[in-house]
């Protein structure tokens, strides 16, 4: 709660009329992405306004993500009238009340879409939902099917000590000439290893925090840290993983869709837009499988976007309708994107290539679980890989790490 309460302050301290000379009539929906993770959104804009005369709108785009000046704008009385919103900023706009309330709208105007919503928890805020789940997203397990095939693992790894035997057999019957499972583990707080880490310790059973009411504690052992930081490095001291990868933190990362190309990776992992920029490299067919225990609820996490109305927005039904637009199954048809509603998930053609995306997502759940807590999810990135990192180098042992991870969290939700 403090964090959206220092934001909000900071909000009524500073306007920024950017939109006051829009003109009149002129409806706009901003969004983050890059144009080349938003193709379609235009064509599919280009529709609306076709059918919609009345209700016109045109597209912005402000990238990156700045959730900050889009508040300052609704502040202020102006911005987009409708915007998307990345799953952890809606709590930040939901507080100071500048987007506006849904339950009106869904009620009297709902649609299909409205059913089996993917990542609510993200998307309410004291009881009331501010934002709509739009996409979602998660990460996916990618091989190489003939290279699994040439080592004789005909399934792809249904929890993480397959993936480990598995990984291993593929390294050894190669000769050391095929990595059987590579994932980028820099002690950067941005390195992508924060994800698999998480999914081990949920799959286990444990998180590193957990809320009890307004009380937050502490909820992963010195035990479970310890064994989960001996089941990463053991990719490195079985030489199953590269030392090179403890520098990177991507998992689109050159080295990593090079080894792909190469048939020197047998599996690793990614997020859709990742996975599709390495199929375009690739020289082979790649897949995608749920991750290890990916079709446990609550093992791996479900990322996305959600859209919310401007309260200054004057006309919030025409407003919804739009939002509705951008939620069907015909937006989704020129938008590479997978719509957060399991009931369009599955009106959606998807390439077959990416299933694995598909069966995951229903099971997902979002870092809501950590949201709202003293401590940042940025901060207990930079914690749990940075520790994680210094075990895999050698610069600590596993149970010092562990120790240390767990003091910081407690001094932290102390605070």
């Amino acid at each position: 709660m403090r964090r959206r309460t220092m934001l909000a302050a900071g909000l009524m301290a500073a306007p920024l009329a950017s939109c006051a000379s829009r003109a009149e009539g002129e409806r706009v929906f901003r969004q983050f992405d890059p144009a080349d993770q938003a193709s379609g959104l235009a064509d599919a804009i280009t529709i609306w306004n076709a059918d919609h005369p009345d209700y016109r709108v045109s597209m912005e785009t402000l990238s990156p993500n700045n959730p900050q000046q889009f508040a300052r704008e609704a502040n202020s009385g102006s911005g987009p009238d409708i915007a998307q919103l990345a799953f952890t900023d809606v709590s930040f706009m939901a507080e100071p009340r500048i987007l506006t309330p849904l339950a009106g709208l869904v009620a009297s105007a709902p649609s299909d879409a409205d059913d089996d919503l993917l990542a609510t928890d993200m998307t309410t805020y004291d009881g009331s939902m501010w934002a709509v789940p739009w996409t979602a997203d998660t990460m996916a397990l990618v091989y190489r099917p003939d290279v699994l095939e040439q080592f004789g693992a005909t399934e792809t790894p249904q929890d993480w000590e397959e993936l480990a035997d598995v990984a291993s057999q593929i390294t050894q019957d190669s000769g050391g000439d095929v990595s059987g499972f590579v994932f980028p583990a820099g002690a950067q707080f941005s390195s992508a290893q924060w994800f698999p880490i998480n999914y081990y310790l949920w799959a286990h059973g444990s998180q590193l925090i957990r809320v009890d009411g307004e009380r937050w504690a502490v909820d992963v052992s010195e035990q479970e840290l310890v064994e989960a930081m001996e089941y990463f490095d053991g990719f490195f001291t079985a030489g199953i993983t590269p030392t090179a990868m403890q520098a990177i933190t991507d998992y689109g990362d050159p080295s990593i869709v090079g080894a792909l190309d190469e048939g020197s990776c047998a599996m690793t992992f990614m997020p859709p837009a990742a996975f599709r920029a390495a199929r375009e490299t690739v020289d082979g067919e790649l897949m995608t499988a749920p991750m290890p225990c990916g079709l446990q609820d609550g093992a791996t996490h479900l990322g996305g976007r959600a859209l919310g109305i401007n309260a200054n927005c004057k006309e919030p039904e025409a407003a919804w309708e739009f939002v509705k637009f951008l939620r069907s199954p015909e937006t989704f048809e020129n938008y590479p994107q997978y719509p957060a509603s399991a009931t369009t998930l599955e009106q959606v053609d998807v390439d077959p290539a990416e299933q694995g995306f598909i069966d995951q997502l229903p099971h997902s759940e979002s870092f809501a679980r950590y949201a709202d807590a003293p401590i940042t999810i940025g901060s207990l990135q930079e914690l749990v890989n940075q520790q994680f990192s210094a075990v895999y180098s050698g610069q600590s042992e596993p149970v010092v790490a562990a120790q240390k991870i767990i003091s910081t969290l407690t001094s932290g939700l102390e605070e």
